[in-house]
């Protein structure tokens, strides 16, 4: 083989090579883009009951991939990790009876969801004779594995989402927290002002803080009011708040204060936190305004000279 025939088969070669790799490449691409996923509606249901007490509610499970998928129900137990806003799932937590015992589905087996399809599962809670006064928490599990073509086998791959469920047993439980931090910027130009609260439960049960911040000014008149809205907070868990007053210009002191109320309206803690707004761009805007007049006002008296002459009789 000469030299040039050489060069010609090594370029088809490459050519070759370089196809094979674009249809490879299509291919694992187009098997990424075919994901398995569920959607679901609503992501937390929160209720309270008695010992003996039954009640039921619906989720909609909703299938986003682009291929049928078998859809698994399932119940698991978790705890809240003292100190921090995160959970662990536990499968079952400790004690006789637990949510995992407490919750059934309808329809309770796997089932087949096509193509962006929905189905409502209702669940039923029933909390038995000896519940526990204080809070319990589980998590609904839907889990979609997919569905081999032809033989109906299910494969070992697939997705899992859950719906965080927060039941009360009333009784001697307690609805307690405090607010370990409340801060805001020191100084500040110009609103918005952002104010971050850290927020202890110290109780028993889940606690969705909500409360008002109150704003005055160095004359103690009231400038705003900001509420506080409700993020779930479990028992010895730590979470961090945020709220935000939507002021505009400012300037001088100011004073927020925050007040945490339980589900009755009474105040639980409160705290409060000092800020300064100084607009300082403001403020060179108008120095540099009286300079430029002042100094102009020079100029133009050097430039022009007024003599007023008062006629003799």
């Amino acid at each position: 083989m000469n030299r040039q025939n050489f060069k010609k088969s090594l370029l088809f070669s490459l050519v070759l090579i370089s196809l094979s790799g674009f249809f490879v490449s299509g291919e694992i691409i187009n098997k990424a883009r075919a994901a398995i996923g569920l959607g679901i509606t609503p992501v937390k249901v929160s209720h309270t009951l008695k010992p003996n007490q039954t009640t039921s509610g619906k989720i909609q499970v909703t299938n986003v991939s682009d291929q049928p998928v078998l859809v698994e129900p399932s119940v698991e137990d978790f705890m809240p990790l003292e100190g921090t806003y995160t959970i662990r799932y536990v499968g079952r937590a400790e004690g006789v009876t637990t949510v995992r015992d407490w919750i059934k589905f309808e329809p309770s087996k796997p089932f087949v969801l096509k193509e962006n399809e929905s189905k409502e599962v209702i669940y039923t809670i029933n909390a038995p004779a000896g519940a526990e006064p204080g809070g319990h928490f589980g998590i609904l599990f839907f889990k979609a594995d997919k569905i081999a073509e032809g033989e109906g086998e299910q494969l070992k791959i697939g997705t899992r989402v859950g719906v965080l469920v927060f039941i009360t047993v009333p009784g001697s439980h307690l609805q307690k927290g405090k607010i370990l931090d409340f801060k805001a910027p020191l100084f500040v130009q110009k609103g918005p002002v952002d104010f971050t609260i850290n927020f202890e439960n110290t109780g028993t049960v889940h606690f969705e803080p909500k409360g008002v911040i109150t704003i005055k000014n160095i004359l103690g008149k009231k400038a705003g009011e900001v509420p506080v809205s409700g993020q779930v907070v479990l028992p010895t868990g730590v979470r961090d708040l945020s709220a935000r007053w939507e002021a505009g210009f400012l300037l001088g002191r100011y004073r927020a204060a925050l007040e945490i109320k339980d589900g009755e309206g009474n105040v639980l803690t409160a705290k409060s936190v000092s800020f300064y707004a100084f607009p300082i761009w403001y403020i060179l805007g108008f120095a540099g305004g009286v300079l430029a007049v002042f100094y102009g006002l020079k100029l133009f008296r050097r430039k022009f000279s007024f003599k007023i002459k008062i006629a003799k009789k």
